[in-house]
C-alpha cells in the first residue's frame, strides 16, 4: 500500500509541470494574435483578459490527457531504469498490482477532464461568444460617429450622417474599404443595432435604401432597391462567432434538445456528435494512463528507452483515428457513438499489453505458440 501511494503522489509532479508548459505554449499563441488584435482593433486591457480567460478551459481539454502521458512514462521510465520495477517484482508483487496506482491516476484525470467538457467549457464558450457580441454592440453603438469612417468591423467601411439615439442612426453608408468587381455599397436612410441572441450576432437594421453593384462592365452600375436589409456586422477579434452553436449549448441542453421531437435531423446528428465527443475526451485520460504503463517499461541495463518516442507514437495514433471516426460521424456515414471506439481501443491495448509484459510474453506470436504447446495431442 505504501508503494502504491507513493508511486501515485510521484504522478502528479510531471503530470503538473508538463500540463503548465502545454498550456503556457498553447495560451501564448493565442495570446500573441490577440496582441497584434489589440492594436488593429482597439481592444480594451480588460476585453483582451477576459477571452484569454474564457479560452483556457477550450486549451485545457486538449493538455489534460497529453498531460497524463507525460506523467506515466516520466515516472515509469524512472522506475524502470533506477530498478524499482525489478525490486518490486522480487517482492512477489505482479504488474497489475503496480498499475493500480496509475489507474487511480486515469480516474482522477477523467473526472477532471469531464468537468471541463461537461460543465465548464461550454459555459466558457458561451461566454467567449456573449462577449464578442458585446464587443461588436460596444463598437457600433460607441464608436461609431456621425460623419466620420469606421473601420472596425472586417473589411468594411461604414459612415453615418446622424444619429437618433444610441443604437438608431440615418443616412447610412457601408463599403468595402478596398472595392474591386462586384463590391457592393450600401446606402440607406435609417438603420438601427439590434443584438441577435438566438443567431449571436449583431446585426444593422437598414430601412429604405440602395445597393450598388459593378457589372461585368465597369461602365455599368445595378442598382438594386430595399425596404428593409438585416446586415450582419463583422468584428472578429479572435475567431469567427458563428462557429458551432452547439459548443455554447450546455450538456443538459444537448440531452433536452435530442429528446425534442420538432429538431432537424441535421441539428440533432450535430448535437449527438457533440455530446459524444464530450464523453470520448476524458476516456482518453484513462486509457492513456494504462496504454502509457507498459509502453513506457524499459530494460534497465540499456542505456536508450526511447519511451518518449513511443509515447508520441501513443498520441500521434490515437488522435489520428479519433479524427478520422469524427469525420466519418460528421459526414454522416457513421453514428456518432463511434467517438468512444478509439478510447476503448487505446483502453483494451494497455490492458493486453500489461498482461502481456506480467506473463513475460514479449509477442503476440509468442503467445499463440504458447497457446499452440498448451493443445492436447490427440
Amino acid at each position: 500500500m505504501i508503494v502504491l501511494r507513493a508511486t501515485f503522489l510521484e504522478l502528479f509532479s510531471p503530470f503538473a509541470i508538463s500540463l503548465g508548459v502545454m498550456t503556457a505554449m498553447l495560451m501564448l499563441e493565442k495570446a500573441y494574435k490577440l496582441m497584434q488584435l489589440v492594436v488593429e482593433n482597439r481592444l480594451r486591457t480588460s476585453e483582451l483578459g477576459l477571452m484569454l480567460a474564457f479560452l483556457t478551459p477550450q486549451v485545457l481539454t486538449i493538455t489534460l490527457p497529453l498531460a497524463v502521458v507525460v506523467g506515466v512514462f516520466v515516472t515509469v521510465i524512472r522506475h524502470s531504469t533506477e530498478s524499482e520495477l525489478i525490486a518490486l517484482k522480487a517482492t512477489g508483487r505482479s504488474l497489475w498490482n503496480y498499475s493500480l496506482a496509475f489507474v487511480a491516476f486515469g480516474l482522477i484525470a477523467l473526472g477532471v477532464t469531464a468537468a471541463f467538457t461537461l460543465l465548464i467549457q461550454p459555459s466558457s464558450y458561451r461566454r467567449y461568444t456573449d462577449l464578442q457580441l458585446d464587443m461588436i454592440r460596444y463598437r457600433a453603438e460607441e464608436k461609431i460617429i456621425p460623419g466620420e469612417f469606421n473601420y472596425d468591423f472586417g473589411e468594411k467601411v461604414i459612415l453615418v450622417g446622424g444619429r437618433k439615439s444610441k443604437r438608431e442612426f440615418t443616412s447610412i453608408f457601408i463599403a468595402d474599404k478596398v472595392l474591386r468587381l462586384n463590391s457592393a455599397i450600401i446606402a440607406a436612410d435609417r438603420g438601427a443595432i439590434v443584438v441577435d441572441q438566438d443567431a449571436r450576432r449583431v446585426i444593422f437594421q437598414l430601412e429604405t435604401g440602395h445597393i450598388y453593384v459593378a457589372d461585368a462592365v465597369p461602365e455599368i452600375i445595378r442598382v438594386v432597391d430595399f425596404e428593409n436589409l438585416n446586415y450582419t456586422l463583422d468584428f472578429r477579434p479572435t475567431d469567427k462567432v458563428e462557429t458551432n452553436t452547439s459548443w455554447g449549448l450546455t450538456t443538459p441542453e444537448l440531452i433536452r434538445d435530442l429528446n425534442d421531437p420538432a429538431l432537424d435531423r441535421t441539428r440533432r446528428d450535430r448535437r449527438s456528435l457533440e455530446l459524444v465527443s464530450r464523453i470520448s475526451i476524458p476516456l482518453a485520460c484513462l486509457a492513456f494512463a494504462v496504454a502509457s504503463l507498459p509502453m513506457a517499461i524499459v530494460d534497465p541495463r540499456s542505456r536508450r528507452s526511447g519511451g518518449f518516442v513511443r509515447a508520441i507514437f501513443l498520441v500521434v495514433t490515437y488522435y489520428l483515428v479519433w479524427i478520422g471516426f469524427n469525420d466519418l460521424a460528421y459526414s454522416g456515414n457513421a453514428p456518432s457513438i463511434v467517438l468512444v471506439i478509439p478510447p476503448f481501443l487505446i483502453l483494451t491495448y494497455g490492458i493486453f499489453r500489461i498482461w502481456s509484459v506480467n506473463s513475460d510474453v514479449s509477442s503476440l506470436w509468442q503467445l499463440i505458440r504458447r497457446a499452440r504447446r498448451r493443445q492436447p495431442k490427440n
